[in-house]
C-alpha cells in the first residue's frame, strides 16, 4: 500500500523537521556573521557600512553593496581582500563575487535614529538676519521669485 502524503502528521514530526531547518539557518547565520567580521577587517570602516557578506558557498563569497560605485571599488580591491581573507581564516576561499542590492540597505537605520533626525528637522529655525537677506534679494528678483522669497522670510523667528 502506498504512503498517503495527505495523512495528518503528529506535532512531534512537524517540530523535528522544523528544528533541523532552524538549526541549519542559525548555523549559516553565525558563519555569515563570522565572515562579515573577517571581511570588515580587510576593508575600511566607511566602506564596510556600505556592503555585507550575503552568502558563502563552494568557496565563493558573495558580497552585496548598496550602489554600483561601491561595487566597482570593491572589484578593484578584490584581489587584496581575497588575500587578506585567506590569511585571516579562510584559506579555502577561491573567489569573491560582488553584487549590487540597494534594497538590502534601505532599512538599516534604527527607529531611534529616525526620531533623532525628525527632532533635528523641527528645531531648525530661520534667523532674522537670514530673513533680512532674503528680503533684500527679493527686491531685485522677478515677481514670481519675489513672492516665494518673501513667504520664506516670514518663517523667521521674530
Amino acid at each position: 500500500m502506498a504512503k498517503d502524503r495527505y495523512a495528518p502528521k503528529t506535532l512531534d514530526d512537524l517540530m523535528a523537521g522544523m528544528s533541523n531547518k532552524l538549526s541549519s539557518y542559525a548555523g549559516k547565520s553565525q558563519k555569515l556573521a563570522h565572515f562579515q567580521a573577517l571581511f570588515e577587517q580587510s576593508i575600511s570602516a566607511p566602506m564596510a557600512k556600505k556592503c555585507r557578506v550575503s552568502n558563502y558557498r563552494d568557496a565563493i563569497m558573495v558580497i552585496e553593496t548598496d550602489s554600483a560605485a561601491v561595487a566597482m571599488r570593491l572589484n578593484y580591491m578584490k584581489m587584496s581582500i581575497l588575500s587578506d581573507l585567506r590569511k585571516n581564516g579562510l584559506p579555502e576561499l577561491s573567489q569573491i563575487k560582488v553584487q549590487t542590492n540597494p534594497q538590502a540597505f534601505t532599512n538599516r537605520t534604527t527607529p531611534s535614529s529616525q526620531k533623532e533626525k525628525n527632532s533635528q528637522k523641527k528645531d531648525l529655525v530661520l534667523s532674522e538676519d537670514t530673513a533680512n537677506s532674503l528680503l533684500e534679494v527679493a527686491k531685485s528678483a522677478p515677481p514670481s521669485l519675489r513672492e516665494k522669497l518673501e513667504r520664506l522670510a516670514k518663517h523667521s523667528k521674530k
